[in-house]
């Protein structure tokens, strides 16, 4: 399926000749051009995942995953996952014991292993940690485009979200960081493939693999609970719109009949599912049973003096206690809703696209952020324009919602945080990365409907225009030139990236 060719169901439309475009889209639908960009994004996030000085990345809170990383990988090999106890001394770097993180934490502690087995030292087992958090989010690439192949989306189309993915400032360097990011959001584009396919008319063995990928998914990051809710709920539903319920009909019977046909297939299913469910058991269902809370506090296992020593809760914990006095002596400022949705839409578009953090922040400039923001705007609503036949598909309604779903649902906590700590806490474009290819998917096929409408004169002139923008927002938003031309200090690098990086690029004096 191509951007010129075929409609959004695959049907070829008549066109005259158009030997350029159709070239350009042939290409961007072959699987060579997949290849190139994995191995560019590949590259790029080894790069600066070689740069960046340890640790100043994109997770500000790469050091304590890293600390979190090499308490697992110092115990025996045979010690497993789980902690019984902890030192008041190390919770610096959070609560250990009953954390629902903890799984990212125990699979990198392999990799750690084996980076102190050869003797390296601290900055390049870093190096070595966030090399695989790269692949991770390559491999969450690859989900894509299983995901947007199985939502039969035009193979250029896909391609082409695939790259505004890859090549977001934020998506690059979060992966080029040591953070339960990259792997959380591979897991959740694999659950989003299953579920889409299980939308275009999957079975019982379908479904059960989506449940599957959820719980993996929510074991590599809980918050992202709203995502996997909204993903299941539209999935059934969509398919009960189209089929009702004929495919939940006699599932016993279906269940033994899909074991014999594939026995392997359904033992493998069984057993990832079995050890998943176990560790979601003991993990989430223990949690909400002995303390009421998928992430306990840190007072429900330890002292408070104790928990101090945590940044994040010493500082929720002062900003709670802030607004408590302000409340009690009158002078609480009113929640200032516009006000508020104006904050969070701007810093979460360029904490998005540019380099973001409390030690080194920048100003992007402002014209880049305004013809950026201006373009997104315009795409939008020419696909808005479209929405009533694309939500005729149902995957392309599944992608729409969900996105729509789980941003509103960042949205909301983020207006409680507000409220409740009056400081604008997690306020990060990060949050909306797992969001961000669904909805780019959405409005592209919405473009490409808008363009397919147009008479031929006016659609020339059109599909040139949206090309040369493509170009310039990429030119002007990909990680490299959305960093260097700002990271002019010494401490951005790592040693090896003042060796090797030139002096023009970092503006570093040597």
């Amino acid at each position: 399926m191509t951007i010129t060719g075929e409609s959004v169901h695959g049907r070829p439309e008549r066109s005259g000749p158009r030997p350029v475009l159709h070239t350009v889209d042939s290409a961007l639908s072959s699987r060579v051009a997949f290849v190139v960009v994995l191995a560019v994004f590949t590259v790029m996030g080894l790069g600066f995942a070689g740069i960046f000085h340890v640790h100043v990345a994109a997770a500000p809170d790469e050091r304590g995953h890293v600390w979190n990383i090499l308490l697992y990988a110092e115990r025996p090999l045979l010690a497993g996952p789980y902690l019984q106890h902890v030192d008041p001394s190390q919770l610096w770097m959070g609560e250990l014991v009953r954390s629902p993180l903890y799984l990212y934490h125990y699979l990198m502690s392999f990799p750690a292993r084996g980076a102190l087995a050869l003797g390296l030292d601290y900055e390049q087992v870093v190096f070595v940690l966030r090399a695989v958090d790269v692949l991770w989010a390559a491999s969450g690439l690859i989900a894509l485009r299983s995901l947007f192949r199985n939502a039969h989306v035009p193979a250029s189309i896909g391609l082409l979200a695939i790259v505004a993915t890859a090549f977001t400032g934020r998506f690059a360097w979060q992966a080029a960081s040591v953070s339960y990011d990259a792997p959380a959001m591979a897991a959740l584009f694999v659950f989003a493939a299953v579920a889409v396919r299980f939308v275009r008319g999957g079975g019982l063995r379908t479904l059960a693999w989506m449940a599957v990928a959820a719980v993996f998914a929510l074991l590599m990051k809980y918050s992202q609970a709203p995502f996997v809710l909204a993903g299941g709920f539209f999935a059934v539903l969509l398919r009960y719109r189209a089929d009702g319920w004929s495919w939940l009909r006699h599932p016993v019977q279906r269940a033994v009949e899909g074991v014999r046909a594939r026995p392997g297939q359904s033992i493998v299913l069984l057993v990832i599912g079995g050890v998943l469910t176990a560790l979601a058991v003991e993990r989430f269902g223990l949690n909400l049973l002995q303390f009421h809370a998928v992430n306990p506090a840190c007072t429900a296992l330890h002292s408070r003096a104790d928990c101090m020593d945590h940044a994040i809760f010493r500082r929720n914990y002062a900003a709670s206690r802030a607004r408590d006095l302000a409340e009690v002596n009158g002078a609480l400022p009113a929640f200032a809703p516009l006000s508020f949705l104006w904050s969070w839409l701007t810093i979460y578009f360029q904490s998005l696209f540019f380099f973001w953090g409390a030690s080194f922040p920048w100003r992007p400039n402002p014209a880049v952020v305004v013809f950026g923001a201006s373009s997104a705007v315009l795409a939008s609503g020419i696909a808005l324009t479209q929405a009533r036949r694309l939500l005729r598909d149902a995957a392309l309604a599944w992608c729409a919602a969900v996105a729509a779903t789980y941003t509103f649902a960042v949205l909301c906590f983020n207006a409680a945080t507000m409220v409740n700590l009056g400081e604008s806490y997690a306020f990060s474009g990060r949050y909306l990365l797992p969001a961000m290819p669904l909805a780019v998917v959405v409005v592209l096929v919405g473009i490409r409907t808008w363009l397919r409408r147009l008479r031929p004169r006016a659609r020339s002139v059109a599909m040139a225009v949206v090309g040369v923008v493509l170009a310039a927002l990429f030119v002007l938003y990909n990680p490299v030139s959305a960093f260097f031309p700002h990271a002019h200090s010494a401490a951005w690098y790592s040693g090896w990236g003042l060796d090797v990086l030139p002096r023009w690029l970092t503006g570093v004096e040597s």
